[in-house]
């Protein structure tokens, strides 16, 4: 078992549950001191031990939303290092703070995670998410108190990514599941050799099934582990993932619960967003006992999302904002019908009247005008088709119905 904080991670249980009892304390007085949305919940609540964690109001990601930028900071601006957002309810912003104690902390649990997969100051790790993904910056900041070594760049085209894989020898790849994906198909395409790169560990940012985790060690000649975070709470670092494929929270920072079959967690330590009971909108099992990696504690065992949110390429979204964009083009509030797939999705717009001019570019233009502010608003590649007004059905390209859209005039999934 391969450890990096044992005095914590490997605490035993009646000293862990004292030290989760005195800063869950703690976290309340903070609250109550310095949060004036959690000074009005709490007034007059205590807590005794940890049982009582129970009687204690939620935090909701909508309230985080109403409260945006700055009204869950738990300490001044001028203490805040560091400022990144992460997709809220409906697509509304979340605004993450850091304080310069919280980064600190982030680093060592992210070192947790990294030394859990073999990680150690021997080897060189090639980071990749794309687009600025800031968990990206936890797996540098937990490198970095690991001492290993980065590679600096983080090109996000894959013939890039496997020229370095092949000249600079990383050990260690710390990448989405989409890139993963889409080098080990380049990797067979171009008859390589995964067996000729140095790789020995692959670690994903998010988990995957079995089967994906078997595709990619085959095609990329390395074991593959996945990890599992929320960008309100802390991405990575929020747990271990354990070769055994489990994911063990890390107790002495976080409490967790599940109510209704949701995650629900409480950060402990965290000086600039501290957040009590936040319903993470998240489908959970906790798992209690040993695990084959010899750790005892709760096991996440993640499941859906339950708020509506998809992803293509790993980029989150939600269908609303869908509609947004279409709202800002001339072809605002015409029925239309969704499909997501991996890797982009397809918008088909009723070709109206509204739409119809006498030229045939007027129709292309605005083609490319909706495709390029998906793209340009949300990161998703989109492929748009006009098709004919939905009083007969129109076959999509496999050949089933397109059926209408709710009556509420709200846009059909289908994925």
């Amino acid at each position: 078992m391969n450890v990096f904080d044992h005095r914590h991670e490997l605490m035993p249980r009646g000293e862990l549950e004292q030290l989760q009892l005195e800063r869950l304390q703690a976290l309340l007085a903070r609250l109550k001191r310095h949060v004036r949305r959690y000074r009005e919940k709490l007034a007059g609540l205590n807590v005794e031990s940890v049982a009582d964690l129970a009687r204690l109001p939620f935090t909701t990601p909508e309230e985080m939303a109403e409260s945006f930028p700055y009204g869950f900071f738990a300490c001044p601006m001028r203490e805040i290092i560091r400022l990144h957002t992460t997709l809220g309810p409906q697509g509304k912003p979340l605004v993450i703070g850091h304080t310069r104690n919280d980064l600190s902390q982030w680093g060592r649990l992210a070192a947790r995670q990294l030394a859990a997969s073999g990680v150690t100051a021997n080897d060189v790790i090639q980071v990749c998410f794309g687009g600025g993904a800031y968990g990206s910056a936890g797996y540098l900041f937990g490198a970095q108190v690991l001492e290993a070594s980065v590679i600096a760049e983080e090109p996000a085209h894959a013939d890039y990514q496997i020229a370095m894989l092949r000249n600079y020898r990383p050990t260690v790849l710390i990448t989405t599941p989409t890139m993963a994906l889409e080098l080990a198909e380049v990797i067979e395409q171009r008859r390589l050799d995964p067996q000729s790169l140095q790789l020995r560990t692959v670690l994903l940012s998010r988990p995957v099934d079995r089967e994906t985790r078997d595709r990619l060690a085959a095609g990329l000649s390395a074991p593959v582990q996945c990890n599992f975070g929320l960008g309100e709470i802390l991405d990575p670092g929020l747990c271990v993932a354990c070769p055994a494929g489990t994911f063990h929270l890390h107790e002495d920072q976080f409490l967790a619960e599940v109510q209704n079959g949701e995650l629900v967690l409480t950060t402990l330590c965290r000086e600039a967003l501290p957040l009590l009971r936040y319903q993470t909108r998240v489908a959970c099992e906790l798992v209690q006992g040993k695990c084959a990696c010899g750790r005892s504690g709760v096991q996440i065992v993640p499941g859906p999302r339950l708020d509506g949110r998809l992803r293509v390429k790993e980029t989150p979204f939600y269908e609303t904002q869908i509609a947004e964009v279409l709202a800002h083009t001339r072809a605002a509030g015409q029925p239309f019908t969704l499909k997501v797939s991996e890797r982009h999705i397809v918008v088909s717009l009723e070709l109206s009247e509204a739409l119809f001019a006498d030229t045939v570019w007027f129709v292309e233009n605005l083609k490319r005008q909706i495709e390029s502010d998906f793209l340009a608003r949300l990161n998703l590649v989109a492929e748009v088709r006009f098709v004919n007004p939905r009083s007969q059905a129109v076959p999509d390209e496999t050949g089933g119905p397109t059926l209408s859209p709710p009556e509420t005039g709200r846009p059909l999934i289908q994925s």
